[in-house]
């Protein structure tokens, strides 16, 4: 994976100073209706246009950047894959219960002085961390299969085909341990420059710089799945499509000279 072009590509685009803008502005007014949860809509617009992107890439398109004209159909496609995100997740939640009902037999032991309520808590809760740890990391695996799956046929079941994308992951496991290691460190980095840059512009910058650091993280994410999509459909490493050359341009045909006085006059 070209990591670095994960980044780099968006300026390549002519326009993409105004995509970036609408961009920015998707996330800062998700991000401040989030309390009302109208917010979800917009990060839900946001992952539908970055499934765009990912097909982009994945078909090798020279400006893989999408316009920001397809509202309605961005905001199916988040909400499909969101569907499959949830139902990925859905033993942390299960695994979620035994861990509370283990914090409260804890409480109940501390109340009461009561030594066998408190060791079956901490029992239960030990080995309800440790399953959430080992899910959580199964998770992170699986996510590159499963959003790959889903864009693929723009279908909730296709991001469910679970013995598929299994397989498919562990075929690919060094690509994807390389991807979850550069979302990380990608995410670190750039959330840190935006809240610097943010507090160098006087604080009042932060509404703007986070919200960009959010909207680059989303795509360099997108950016090495859809490189990852490009490599399964290919057999070929990704390699950035490189703009044709122009036509040559054909110098124009010299005017015959116009006669002479002596030449006239003959």
């Amino acid at each position: 994976m070209d990591f670095v072009k994960a980044l780099t590509f968006i300026p390549e685009d002519p326009r993409w100073k105004e995509k970036i803008l609408l961009g920015t502005v998707v996330v800062l007014v998700s991000g401040a209706l989030m309390p009302i949860l109208i917010g979800v809509v917009g990060f839900l617009i946001l992952m539908g246009y970055c499934v765009r992107l990912l097909r982009n890439i994945g078909n090798g398109d020279r400006l893989p950047l999408p316009e920001w004209d397809d509202w309605g159909g961005d905001l199916t496609r988040g909400f499909k894959l969101a569907v499959v995100s949830f139902v990925w997740a859905l033993p942390i939640i299960l695994l979620s219960l035994p861990v509370a009902i283990s914090g409260v037999f804890m409480g109940i032991g501390s109340e009461n002085e009561a030594g066998f309520f408190t060791a079956i808590g901490g029992i239960g809760m030990s080995f309800g961390y440790r399953l959430l740890l080992l899910y959580g990391i199964f998770y992170a695996l699986v996510t590159p299969g499963f959003t790959l799956w889903y864009a693929r046929t723009d279908e909730i079941s296709g991001g469910l085909r679970f013995t598929e994308i299994w397989h498919w992951t562990r075929e690919h496991l060094s690509s994807v341990i390389l991807y979850v290691i550069a979302v990380i460190v990608a995410s670190f980095l750039i959330s840190t420059v935006a809240s610097i840059a943010g507090v160098v512009l006087c604080v009042i910058g932060l509404i703007v710089t986070v919200p960009l650091g959010s909207l680059l993280v989303y795509l360099y994410q997108y950016h090495l799945l859809g490189q990852l999509e490009y490599k399964d459909r290919t057999g070929q490493p990704y390699v950035p499509p490189v703009a044709p050359a122009p036509a040559p341009v054909m110098p124009a045909p010299v005017p015959p000279a116009a006669p002479g006085p002596e030449q006239s006059g003959q």
